[in-house]
């Protein structure tokens, strides 16, 4: 009888550690937020279709290339928000294969590469694949991982962009007035 009751104790022990593990892992969710805790003064996008795209930032300004050309702040403001925080769904691979980085769109030829840095240090490197299925999903690598994961918007499209996209177009000139008076309207007959 003293053998039975420590064989069932000994049962409702493994139960029980088996619904703590269950529980705990239940509560676990795949979701996961990158988020960055400063704002990058330097954003370098390169892809092989568009080459190297290099934004900096001075003062409260924008700047495009080397030659630094004004940057159009809604532009810039959409691609800093992407970086600024990126949800990811889930791993979908953890292989390095060619044949896994090709299937996903981050081969050489398809990948685009953020990197964003502050004062030379870097915050924050994205390579970014090819939509999902789901358009308004992306696969992605972020900060040197070797898996590949799911982001939740299409960060594809957003980084998909070429130096004279982010160009602020030049300032309209105010429009001079005519100095001449409106044409006198036509003497009635009486």
């Amino acid at each position: 009888m003293r053998t039975r009751k420590l064989v069932l104790l000994a049962g409702i022990a493994v139960l029980l550690c088996a619904y703590i593990f269950q529980t705990i892992n239940a509560h676990r969710s795949p979701v996961k937020s990158y988020t960055l805790k400063d704002s990058p003064d330097t954003i370098t996008i390169t892809s092989q279709s568009n080459g190297t795209v290099l934004l900096t930032k001075e003062y409260d300004a924008w700047f495009v290339g080397e030659d630094k050309k004004p940057a159009s702040e809604d532009e810039v403001r959409y691609l800093t928000t992407a970086l600024q925080s990126i949800k990811t769904l889930g791993v979908v691979s953890r292989s390095n294969s060619e044949a896994d980085l090709q299937r996903y769109g981050l081969d050489d030829m398809s990948k685009i590469t953020i990197t964003a840095s502050k004062g030379g240090k870097e915050l924050r490197t994205l390579v970014l694949g090819k939509a999902a299925v789901n358009a308004d999903q992306t696969y992605v690598r972020v900060d040197g991982g070797s898996e590949t994961l799911i982001a939740s918007c299409n960060l594809h499209h957003q980084f998909e962009v070429k130096a004279e996209d982010l160009i602020a177009p030049p300032p309209e000139e105010p429009q001079a007035e005519d100095s001449q008076t409106e044409p006198a309207a036509p003497a009635s007959e009486a």
